[in-house]
């Protein structure tokens, strides 16, 4: 789940779940993110943009394993895996009063550190035959070649956006349905850039 994406008023519902007739519209029961994640793992993608109720709600779900749907009365066990991703430092954060303390202790257990695609150059050849046949299967055709050009000024812009910018971009060549990707068929902020003679082998 993308804690950013949600809107606001409804996270604690899609989180923990609602009880027929809690409020208008809430014509069914429901379970939430983290009934369904019991025995399995829950994901929460921009973990930092979580607002400070919900943040004291989440932990108390992490301490206690338990969960109250909104309107309800009835505790329901739950045991799951917690993974959270961030592009926020958490630390940081939390000095500025915008993550609890508590929470942060708590979901610090193991923490990976992912450079940014910039740092990581090797990393740019596989994922973008990853995103371009995965992007290409969803509408519905081949992928693109790469001319080799194209792939070195790829590997060679410093991705500000990282992945998402990458993945972005190349979603932009197959809504294009380019058969081939040229330099100039990428966008002009990549396009305009002269690639380093001598580049990066990886990238050939």
């Amino acid at each position: 789940e993308n804690c950013a994406a949600c809107p606001e008023g409804l996270l604690e519902s899609e989180f923990f779940g609602v009880e027929r007739g809690a409020y208008t519209g809430a014509s069914r029961s429901k379970p939430g993110l983290f009934e369904r994640a019991d025995a399995g793992t829950l994901f929460l993608d921009e973990i930092g943009e979580m607002d400070l109720g919900l943040q004291r709600k989440l932990l108390r779900a992490l301490q206690e394993r338990e969960v109250r749907r909104v309107g309800g009365r009835e505790a329901i066990p739950v045991d799951f895996r917690l993974i959270s991703a961030t592009n926020r430092v958490l630390t940081e954060e939390v000095r500025a009063g915008r993550f609890r303390p508590d929470l942060l202790y708590r979901i610090d257990v193991i923490t990976i550190r992912l450079p940014p695609l910039r740092d990581r150059r090797d990393d740019i050849p596989p994922l973008v035959a990853y995103l371009l046949a995965r992007h290409s299967r969803a509408a519905g055709r081949d992928p693109p070649s790469m001319e080799p050009g194209a792939l070195r000024l790829l590997c060679e812009y410093p991705w500000p956006g990282n992945v998402r910018e990458l993945e972005n971009e190349l979603q932009r060549a197959i809504a294009l349905g380019l058969e081939t990707i040229t330099p100039a068929g990428l966008s002009p902020k990549i396009s305009r850039r002269r690639p380093v003679p001598g580049g990066d082998e990886t990238c050939l």
